[in-house]
């Protein structure tokens, strides 16, 4: 009675201080989520409701960003869909905000629920969802300015920037571990540890991969039969998950090499191992661990472990990896987590120490003194967490008040109704900073989603192979470059190679924001087709999707496709001859592009070709058609390439640079559809089958005792 009492009044003040901090009030407003890269994510959500699950599908072909990506291919559709099955019944504005904010409400419950999944003792799991407190109000984490804990993940902050799919992931991890403890050791309840960890997977690959290694630790015992036979409980509940998720999975595996392969700057400050509003409790984290190596505890070395294994790898990745695709920066939640879990469990060693000595120095019952241990020890990181929480309430306020009480939201509405006023086609735009008065710098990333227009810039960077050349051409036509892609030489404004290289991308629309782009454009005599306040916006091109260029595209049969494009995109010299990343050992493809000679090359063979030029084509749907009267000639198709795009009436499509596609016709009339493939088959395939291995014997139970009962 007593635990349940404290249980109740201390989850009543954690609550207490997430409403607050967090603005209840108004993620059950009326209004759209704005702010960091949360405010761009209406285009996904949208696109999903209203192109994708009419057609019954999760993942598609979207127009909207990047001359077109593979929607929620390369990104996780688990928050998307729970935010499409809450619209009918919400409506999509809470129900969105609702699901960004599910990750930060759920990790003291799932801290919780994990040391009462794992049976440890009162008061560890209410300490455990008191520590996550802590861990969510995280933000400034050393002396300098620049000690951010802001986008790593996991806690509130990150959150507000856009990290809520990480956030929700994290809060399922901790229930994760412990279902997966108590199903190898215990030997039962494979199902839900399966079903458990596949929601993980669909919320976020780096969490996934942290319940991964975190597992190591189960196999890790004696005899070697225990250690097999734990060894096969984890490979069973690992299948079943990944059979689940496979529909997702498998081409998120087997398609890495059409993303943008980020190249990230490594942190090197090992002070973040031990961050400030941790330090408090570091103690408690020792003493909890010396206790659990001491009793054997395995069941808290079960977080201690992924701590270790995550700060080995924090200081080893930078010496690996110094330019990779794996940042370290995102084991310190993790770390930060879990060190505050063992922190938990040493608090529940101390009280009960403690309670026993108040006993004998001053004789309070027994009883008594543990309460008021308990609630001291409870609800003093609660408090210290909030009084230290900074910005963080003023961020949530900021997200969740919404686009429509930023002061520069109408300029953004009248942009969005003036674009739609003209012919439809793909919009470049100035990337400025102000843009933050109108919700987020990254608002106008919501064209295709406010507008019947789609935007060359959007948020899902890493889905799209075009990203890295897209903000080359931002860096050549804005005051300002986010340089957003890492590893890349971006060079600095140049106006005219930048509309060379939008017009290559099939660019109809250019919105310039400040006045010296504007008058670049003048100089480059573009014709103003409208203005909008600050806004004035050309017409670079007709918006035509298919070309036949100049001069015969050159085969390249070279795997490093991605340094050859960028090395080719940067000289303008080469930018009417395009390379066609295609095997020597196609005899279409030889027939059809121009011999290179001996890789690699200085100069590109320059091979006329009778009619260049642009040709009308529509596209919906995922299907692009065009007719031509140039058959056996290569033809550009200005849209993104990708291996699930299939061609009729034509031979390819091959991938031509910087990452478009290359087509020749065999007919007059030609048709691009994006569709399954062999991997999106047998992803669907390996999920019926987990599905199957899932319900069917316990729907073959039901039938054999609904027979014994009659």
């Amino acid at each position: 009675m007593v635990n349940r009492v404290l249980t109740v009044v201390t989850f009543a003040a954690i609550y207490l201080v997430l409403v607050k901090v967090m603005h209840l009030n108004l993620i059950l407003s009326r209004t759209t989520a704005a702010g960091g890269d949360m405010g761009s994510h209406h285009y996904i959500d949208t696109f999903l409701r209203t192109d994708l699950l009419p057609h019954h599908r999760i993942t598609g072909w979207a127009p909207g960003w990047f001359a077109g990506l593979p929607m929620l291919t390369f990104y996780f559709p688990l928050p998307y869909l729970s935010i499409a099955a809450l619209t009918p019944v919400l409506g999509n504005q809470i129900a969105f905000k609702l699901v960004t904010a599910a990750g930060p409400f759920l990790l003291p419950l799932t801290c919780w629920a994990a040391f009462k999944v794992l049976r440890l003792r009162e008061p560890a799991p209410l300490l455990a969802a008191c520590g996550s407190v802590v861990f969510l109000m995280m933000k400034q984490i050393g002396p300098a300015d620049g000690d951010q804990f802001n986008i790593w993940g996991g806690n509130i902050a990150s959150t507000m920037a856009g990290e809520f799919s990480f956030a929700l992931s994290f809060a399922l991890l901790p229930l994760a571990l412990a279902v997966l403890y108590r199903s190898v050791e215990e030997r039962k309840g494979w199902r839900l540890a399966s079903v458990i960890m596949a929601g993980v997977v669909l919320t976020h690959i780096l969490t996934t991969i942290s319940l991964v290694l975190a597992s190591s630790l189960l196999v890790m015992k004696l005899p070697l039969r225990a250690a097999r036979q734990a060894l096969l409980r984890l490979l069973l509940i690992f299948g079943v998950a990944f059979c689940l998720t496979a529909f997702w999975g498998l081409p998120f595996i087997l398609r890495q090499s059409y993303t943008a392969h980020m190249k990230w700057d490594q942190l090197t400050n090992y002070s973040y191992l031990l961050p400030s509003p941790i330090r408090p409790y570091l103690i408690l984290t020792a003493v909890g661990l010396v206790a659990a190596v001491a009793r054997g505890e395995r069941r808290i070395l079960l977080f201690a472990w992924p701590a270790i294994l995550a700060a080995f790898a924090y200081v080893a990745v930078p010496h690996l990896i110094p330019a990779g695709a794996i940042w370290n920066a995102r084991m310190l939640p993790l770390i930060y987590l879990c060190e505050l879990l063992v922190a938990a469990y040493g608090a529940a060693v101390i009280i009960g120490r403690v309670t026993e000595l108040l006993r004998r120095w001053s004789g309070v019952p027994v009883r008594i003194g543990y309460v008021v241990v308990v609630l001291a020890l409870a609800l003093t990181p609660i408090v210290s967490a909030y009084h230290t929480r900074g910005d963080v309430p003023g961020w949530t306020e900021y997200n969740y008040s919404g686009f429509e009480v930023k002061p520069d939201w109408p300029q953004a509405v009248a942009l969005f109704q003036t674009l739609d006023r003209l012919p439809h086609g793909r919009v470049m735009w100035e990337f400025s900073r102000d843009y933050e008065r109108m919700g987020t710098t990254r608002t106008l990333e919501n064209i295709p989603a406010f507008s019947t227009q789609d935007s060359m810039e959007g948020l899902l960077i890493e889905s799209s192979l075009n990203a890295p050349f897209h903000f080359i051409n931002q860096a050549e036509t804005s005051q300002t470059a986010t340089q957003a892609v890492p590893g890349v030489q971006y060079p600095g404004f140049d106006f005219k190679t930048g509309i060379e290289h939008l017009r290559m991308f099939g660019v109809r629309w250019y919105v310039a924001y400040t006045d010296q782009t504007k008058e670049a454009a003048k100089q480059a005599r573009l014709k103003v087709v409208a203005t909008s306040g600050h806004f004035t916006i050309y017409e670079v091109g007709d918006g035509n999707l298919v070309e036949v260029p100049p001069y015969r595209p050159v085969l390249f049969d070279d795997p490093n496709w991605r340094d050859n494009a960028l090395t080719w995109y940067r000289n303008t010299k080469w930018l009417d001859t395009p390379l066609a990343f295609a095997s020597r050992s196609d005899p279409v493809a030889r027939a059809a592009f121009a011999d290179p000679g001996k890789l690699p090359v200085h100069t590109l063979p320059r091979q006329p070709l009778e009619r260049p030029g642009e040709i009308a084509s529509t596209m919906k749907d995922g299907t692009i058609d065009f007719t031509t009267d140039r058959i056996g000639e290569p033809h550009v198709i200005k849209v993104s390439y990708f291996p699930n795009w299939h061609v009729e009436g034509a031979k390819g499509p091959w991938q031509l640079s910087p990452g478009l596609m290359v087509v020749v016709p065999t007919q007059a009339h030609v048709r691009l559809t994006y569709s399954d493939t062999a991997v999106e088959t047998g992803g669907n395939a390996l999920s019926a089958l987990g599905l199957a291995v899932l319900v069917l014997p316990g729907v073959a139970v039901g039938i054999r005792r609904f027979r014994h009962a009659r």
